[in-house]
Formats: structure tokens, sequence, C-alpha cells
């Protein structure tokens, strides 16, 4: 069988009418070209299915064009919004996306990031599950590649990395400003896993906004990890053992749609009897019933703007590490209503 021969980087200048130097500049990034050479150049390539070798290129350059994303559990549909939100922005910078998750397993993460050094990559996203070090990512930041953490601000980042992350003191603030606002005292807390700042930033929120009014802070469950199972489980224990309480923020929507659960099994309707907040706006919160109230993250300019903050790095284009705490906001829907005084009467709460 005879292979027709792939297409080189001379005859797609020889295409467009450009030098061979043009196009590389246009194909790589590494250097600026007009917007009108650089479409005529991507056409002249589509029509030629000319795809660069990366691994040639890679030994002129030292990089590979390719940005190593590393999530603590896939399966939370947040993290695959950010991976998401990370491959579109870096796909029109020229680069591509290798991604890993650990399980929120700290040895699995430190054998992910070996993994993603071994393939080259120029920087890596890193979005940490746990408190526990990780020597993998220390050797990393000792190499000198680009490291922008997401969402958590750990404390094992290695020096030198850079953060994006939003204000998770002010969401907690919101979600108690909200349930107090409705009429709501008798509180109680889902947080995340104790040493996770997102889990201490936002309980921290939301204790200070409602210490103003004295609700039962005391409330607080700290669950074993931001998931469906965690949120139930915590939630379970607070509500069996506080029932006096009628409204539950829960640190992210995962947990929040698991404490729901809890309350159900417990003959509790929400929002009638328990009003329920929680924190991230995943796509499912406004498709479950009731829907849910939440503390929106912007997920697409979290995934995109550390994308393009790692390549800044990776090219020189930025002197050295940022850190970045974007807005957050409350999305008021069904899970919360306003309580009225009066014999416990519940009413809806105007939105």
């Amino acid at each position: 069988m005879i292979h027709a021969m792939r297409p080189t980087i001379r005859e797609v200048a020889r295409e467009a009418g450009v030098s061979i130097a043009t196009v590389s500049h246009a194909l790589s990034g590494k250097r600026p070209v007009s917007g009108a050479t650089r479409r005529r150049i991507k056409a002249a390539a589509r029509r030629l299915n000319y795809r660069p070798n990366q691994v040639a290129a890679s030994m002129i350059t030292g990089r590979t064009q390719t940005l190593g994303v590393l999530v603590p559990d896939i399966a939370n549909p947040f993290f695959g919004g950010l991976v998401h939100a990370a491959e579109g922005a870096a796909a029109a910078r020229g680069y591509t996306v290798v991604f890993s998750t650990a399980e929120l397993d700290p040895a699995l993460e430190t054998r992910a990031v070996e993994v993603l050094q071994d393939k080259r990559i120029d920087a890596l996203l890193y979005l940490g599950g746990t408190d526990s070090d990780n020597r993998a990512l220390r050797s990393l930041g000792k190499t000198g590649t680009p490291i922008v953490a997401l969402d958590e601000a750990l404390p094992t980042i290695p020096p030198g990395a850079s953060l994006v992350t939003v204000d998770n003191e002010e969401g907690g603030r919101l979600a108690a400003q909200h349930l107090l606002g409705i009429g709501h005292t008798e509180l109680g807390v889902v947080t995340g896993p104790r040493g996770l700042p997102t889990a201490c930033d936002r309980l921290k929120g939301f204790a200070k906004a409602a210490a103003s009014d004295r609700p039962h802070c005391r409330r607080i469950r700290y669950a074993d990890a931001y998931t469906l199972d965690g949120g139930r489980v915590a939630a379970l224990d607070l509500l069996e053992r506080e029932p006096e309480i009628t409204a539950l923020f829960c640190a992210n929507d995962l947990m929040a749609l698991g404490a729901i659960d809890a309350a159900r099994s417990l003959g509790r309707n929400v929002p009638r009897d328990l009003s329920v907040v929680g924190f991230d706006d995943i796509f499912v919160s406004a498709l479950v019933s009731p829907a849910l109230t939440t503390i929106r993250q912007p997920l697409a300019r979290l995934g995109k703007e550390a994308a393009e903050l790692a390549i800044d790095l990776i090219e020189g284009q930025t002197a050295g590490p940022e850190q970045r705490v974007l807005p957050v906001e409350l999305v008021v829907r069904g899970s919360t209503v306003r309580q009225v005084a009066r014999r416990g009467v519940l009413a809806a709460a105007s939105t």
C-alpha cells in the first residue's frame, strides 16, 4: 500500500503565499502575525490537512505546546466545567490540554503529576483535593515549569506558583446574609474537609455574617469530601442531632444535594421545612427540584484565566507568579423560602 506523504510547512507557506518563518510564527503563536495573514495561513493548513509536528518542534523550542490539568474528582461537574473552559482558552492560543484525575487520593495525585511531567507538559493547572504534601508537585516546581493553582490556595503549593481562585469568604457571607434576610436564625453548616482553604474560608464568611444576628452557628459539620455522599452523611448527623435547624449552608452544590436527600430521609421537606444553600452553581443545580439556591462561581472565567495565565508564563508575557481572586454572586432559586415567626409558618421568599 502506498501512503500519501504528509504535507509540509513549506507547502503551507507556498499555498498561503508567505515565508516558512511566517507560517511557523502564525501556528505557534510565538511571534505576532497580522490577523488577516494568520487566517490565510490557517485556511491553507486546513485545505492541505497540515498538522504541525509537535515532537520535532519541541526539539527546537523545548516546548510541547501542552498544558497539563490535574483535577481531584472528575465526577464533580464543577471540575469538568473548569477543564472544558481551560481547554477552549488553550486551543485559542495553539495549545492542547492533557488532564488527569486524582480521585481524591494523595498517592494517585502524586503519580498523576509524575505522569504529566513525563509527558513534558509546558505548565500545570493544579486543582488540589487534599491537604497532603505532593512531592512530585514540589519536584515539578523546582524545574521552573509554571504551575497555576486553581480553586484551593493550599499551603503545600510550591513557592512561585500562581493562584486563580474566588472570594470564598464573601460567598459564605452572601449565603448567611440571604438566609438571615428571609427570617432564618436556626442555622446549620455542612462545610468541606478540614484542612482545605475553601472549606475554612466559606465557613469563616458565613460565621462572621451570621454572628451579627446571633444564630446557632455552633451547628457545623465537616464532610469527609466535597461529594454527594459526603454531604448526605454530614447533614444526616447534623439534622438528627439538631432538629431545630431551619436553614442549611453547604460548602458546595454536590454536598447540598446530598443534604437535601438526607433531609427527605428524615421526613423533612425542602424548602418547606428546611432551606438549603449550596456553592458553585454547577449545571445540575438549576435542574433539580427544587432548584438549588447557590453561590455562583464564574466557572468559565476561572478556567479561561488559569489557562491564559499559564501560557503567558510559558511565553514570558508576564514577569512572574500572580494571584487572582474572582468575584462570586448569590443565585436565589427554589430551595430557600422565607420563615415567618408566627407559629413557625413558612412562606415562599420573594426574589
